[in-house]
């Protein structure tokens, strides 16, 4: 797969997820697409599947009255992309991290992306 087109898809679900838009994300991703988030408040979730996937996005989206990704860095190569991602977001409803509602909160991660033809098959999310 042409880094070119690893960029697209990865900027397009970025994109999605800043747009609250579900339908685009699961678009980019494979029905069987496994979603890791480990945290270093020690905090961690996996799940597998589009439809879960779906489910999560719905629920963590009215988590936050306001969200943002921003690409920082990406690095391609054999079908695979590491990124350095900037969030910041404000919280909706007291969070179980400890974030109150109203506040906001800003930080540095790595997404990593692995892919099966043109969907993301893999995203793990590292903060």
């Amino acid at each position: 797969m042409e880094s070119a087109l690893i960029e697209d898809v990865i900027s397009k679900y970025i994109k999605c997820y800043n747009d609250r838009d579900i339908e685009g994300m699961l678009d980019c991703v494979a029905e069987d697409v496994v979603f890791e988030n480990i945290s270093n408040s020690g905090q961690s979730m996996k799940f597998e599947g589009r439809d879960k996937m779906g489910e999560v996005a719905e629920l963590s989206g009215n988590a936050f009255s306001y969200r943002r990704q921003k690409l920082v860095s990406l690095v391609i190569g054999q079908g695979r992309a590491a990124a350095e991602i900037e969030f910041e977001g404000k919280a909706a409803v007291d969070l179980p991290n400890g974030l109150k509602a109203g506040e906001t909160i800003k930080v540095r991660g790595a997404s990593f992306f692995e892919f099966r033809g043109q969907l993301l098959s893999r995203i793990a999310d590292y903060s």
